[in-house]
């Protein structure tokens, strides 16, 4: 049994990320700075000065917390903000479900979480690119397909993009038919996108 400060740095900015609402949206850097501190007291302040929190330390932990050595958790930049990924999720639970953490549950937060992904899956099942997929006719599926199955179009920009891609990613968890859909879309639609990684 270990408390939250005992975690990397990684995992507790990924924590906060989800806390502050980062399954759903972008949270810029200082909001995860000034949770983590409240979190982890102590743990991101300077030095010379441990009662200020250090934003590059912050930065450092989220830029850790995206890496693949380290499951890439969080999605993002401190330019456009943060997101919780769908390994930052299933980690998420995994940590729930260990009871590793003294005095802190996330079974509220997941519970939450789910429920908004549920909403989304089921919008997802009921797209015409997921239908096509479905019944072998993928080669029809077009660009608007895909622009309904993301709720984006050609106007968005890359952090309006990496949102809803991550939201559709967190909303497919476990539907292998939706992953299969979307493993497509993304080799037809996005690859070429240097903007986003997956």
């Amino acid at each position: 049994m270990m408390k939250i400060e005992e975690l990397s740095n990684h995992q507790i900015v990924t924590i906060v990320v989800a806390l502050l609402g980062g399954d759903a949206d972008h949270i810029d850097r200082e909001d995860i700075a000034i949770k983590a501190d409240e979190l982890a007291t102590g743990k991101f302040n300077w030095r010379k000065y441990p009662n200020r929190i250090d934003l590059d330390a912050i930065g450092v932990a989220l830029r850790d917390a995206k890496k693949a050595k380290n499951s890439s958790l969080v999605v993002g930049s401190n330019i456009r903000g943060w997101m919780l990924s769908s390994n930052g999720l299933k980690w998420l639970v995994a940590l729930n479900q260990s009871k590793d953490l003294v005095e802190f549950s996330f079974e509220n937060l997941i519970s939450k979480i789910f429920d908004s992904l549920i909403s989304e899956q089921k919008r997802l099942l009921s797209t015409n690119a997921y239908n096509l997929f479905l019944q072998g006719k993928k080669i029809d599926i077009t660009k608007l397909d895909f622009f309904e199955f993301t709720r984006t179009n050609e106007y968005f920009k890359t952090k309006a993009n990496e949102r809803r891609y991550t939201i559709v990613e967190n909303a497919i968890i476990n539907h292998t038919d939706l992953e299969a859909t979307w493993n497509y879309l993304v080799e037809k639609f996005i690859k070429e996108e240097k903007t986003y990684e997956r």
